[in-house]
């Protein structure tokens, strides 16, 4: 009995590498991300001076490739006001003939969350 099972998983499993050598590869745009938080737990009751500048380029045609890029800024504590800065740039270049026949432009993603929390134990004195 276990000679038969045994027999069919490895039919399978040839059946299934011959088919996968016969068939393209899917391929798929490029697609570039870029995700981030920003954050401010303090004292301070005035809202945090905050930028994300983020500058996302990409060059016709690209396919099969993916670019992330992450950030985390944080304060803790204090009572002045809050000032955060990002910058990023991000290029991803595909070639003039990418052999796969997607020609569409690259997927950028944007998601940047800013956070404030007011803690009042910042302004409690001993």
């Amino acid at each position: 009995m276990k000679f038969p099972l045994l027999a069919v998983g490895w039919l399978s499993c040839s059946v299934l590498l011959i088919l996968s050598s016969l068939t393209d590869s899917a391929s798929a745009q490029c697609v570039q991300a870029d995700v981030s938080v920003q954050y401010n737990i303090s004292g301070s009751k005035l809202p945090t001076d905050r930028s994300n500048n983020v500058d996302m380029q990409s060059q016709k045609p690209c396919s099969g490739n993916a670019s992330v890029t992450t950030g985390v800024q944080g304060n803790e504590g204090g009572r002045g006001r809050v000032t955060q800065r990002r910058e990023v740039r991000h290029r991803i270049e595909g070639g003039s003939d990418n052999g796969t026949g997607v020609s569409g432009s690259t997927v950028s993603v944007k998601s940047n969350v800013g956070i404030d929390v007011y803690n009042p134990a910042d302004n409690f004195n001993y």
